[in-house]
């Protein structure tokens, strides 16, 4: 049996939920992982904003800073966004409210950020597994009259 780091599970199935929610405001939207090279940030869009996804335990005010700040050093877009959630909490987004204010953050929840609901993309096993009931043959029943 394959042991798989459940931390590191946790965060890439919060990428895949942030890219699929994000999914109708940026359809370019990507993961920067599948494209073959790790940078800071989790997602991008091209000539857009990038955004970096966090899912901890907990998370204090100073760490959202001390990541936000690291972002905007590596990052050479002016949007930047950090989405993080913790357990039992919905889908919070750090972002600097003001781009001419030095450290005017914010922190809002994702719906009041982009207008769009936060949602669970579909596991690829249930995916896999709907594709192959999809080929089955269907169950028929017979009514005797």
């Amino acid at each position: 049996m394959v042991s798989v780091r459940t931390a590191k599970a946790k965060g890439s199935c919060f990428e895949y939920d942030c890219q699929d929610s994000l999914k109708k405001l940026y359809p370019t939207i990507f993961r920067t992982s599948e494209r073959g090279f790790q940078l800071q940030y989790d997602l991008e869009v091209p000539n857009g904003p990038v955004f970096e996804c966090k899912r901890l335990k907990g998370i204090s005010w100073n760490q959202l800073v001390k990541f936000y700040e690291k972002l905007c050093k590596v990052s050479k877009y002016k949007e930047i966004y950090l989405l993080f959630k913790s357990n039992r909490q919905p889908c919070l987004v750090f972002y600097n409210n003001n781009l001419q204010a030095i450290r005017s953050y914010t922190i809002k929840t994702f719906e009041d950020v982009f207008n769009v609901p936060f949602v669970k993309h579909e596991s690829t096993r249930k995916r896999k597994k709907n594709e192959i009931q999809g080929f089955k043959p269907q169950r028929t029943e017979h009514i005797i009259y």
